[in-house]
């Protein structure tokens, strides 16, 4: 059986689909990446040469059909592999750099059946930061992370789950074993004002679905510019987790029936009111 594959769904990202293959086939290698693709434009496939490609075939956007549709595929990929992992393509998940020599060292350590990654916003500090990303690695050009609660999924499974929408919520209650899963949404503004744009003209399922994916262009500014307004911090492993147990304390497990049995409905409205430097060991991992 192979050890590790890496799951996303995508539709026409062209800005970090490139990166999120880059940086998960140094992780588990490019022939153990699966791209579950939402019908996207031509200009893209070249970048997903060399991974499995699933066609996704172009529908409006349902997120609980998207998170039931990849909860079966992810419980299909273990029986060919002992631990999958999914990711939004904005998603990077790393070990601790402090603790082990690298990702598979970490998981090889860890005996768990389903992994909780502590989530961390990477944001712009337009105050001292350029407002895009340039050629380059990542988080050398990123200097702080910011605890929010939407970004602690339970990503990491070695047994079947069952997602809900977004991936926030899962039927298994979420366990913190030393995963990090760094969100560069708010890392570059350029990005994420073209994108916007581009989810601003998508069809949901549902008129309850996508309210965030249609702000309009002031109101993403103003939040760019309001991280500057947060506590600096450095890193501090005691303060993580502590934003972890307020995030588990506040998690509600909803009876659901069927074969989801128990939904454990994470809070999505925790967000730290700090930011911390990244120690410099992170800053090398992409």
């Amino acid at each position: 059986m192979k050890k590790v594959a890496v799951v996303t769904m995508q539709y026409n990202e062209t800005f970090y689909v490139p990166r999120w293959i880059d940086y998960y086939a140094r992780l588990v290698g490019r022939e153990n990446l699966y791209v579950i693709d939402h019908d996207s434009d031509a200009e893209l496939r070249e970048a997903l040469r060399g991974v499995s490609i699933v066609r996704y075939p172009r529908s409006a956007l349902d997120d609980q059909e998207r998170a039931r549709f990849v909860s079966k595929f992810v419980g299909a990929l273990l029986e060919l592999y002992e631990t999958v992992i999914y990711s939004d393509c904005d998603e990077f998940i790393s070990h601790d750099p402090r603790r082990f020599a690298s990702f598979s060292d970490w998981l090889d350590a860890s005996d768990f059946e389903y992994s909780t990654c502590v989530g961390l916003n990477v944001v712009t500090m337009l105050e001292e930061e350029n407002a895009i990303l340039l050629d380059g690695q990542v988080l050398r050009q990123r200097a702080h992370v910011r605890f929010v609660s939407p970004m602690c999924k339970t990503l990491i499974v070695r047994k079947p789950v069952r997602w809900g929408g977004g991936f926030h919520h899962a039927n298994q209650p979420p366990h913190f074993h030393g995963g990090y899963l760094f969100h560069l949404k708010y890392a570059d503004l350029g990005e994420r004002m073209r994108r916007q744009a581009l989810t601003r003209g998508l069809d949901f399922a549902r008129e309850d679905q996508g309210h965030h994916q249609r702000s309009n262009d002031l109101s993403l500014l103003n939040l760019y510019r309001s991280f500057d307004n947060l506590e600096r911090a450095d890193w501090e492993d005691e303060a993580i987790e502590r934003h972890c147990q307020t995030f588990l304390d506040r998690v509600r497990a909803s009876p659901r029936g069927g074969e989801v049995g128990t939904m454990y409905v994470a809070p999505l409205d925790i967000a730290g009111r700090e930011v911390f430097r990244l120690p410099d060991s992170f800053r090398t991992l992409f």
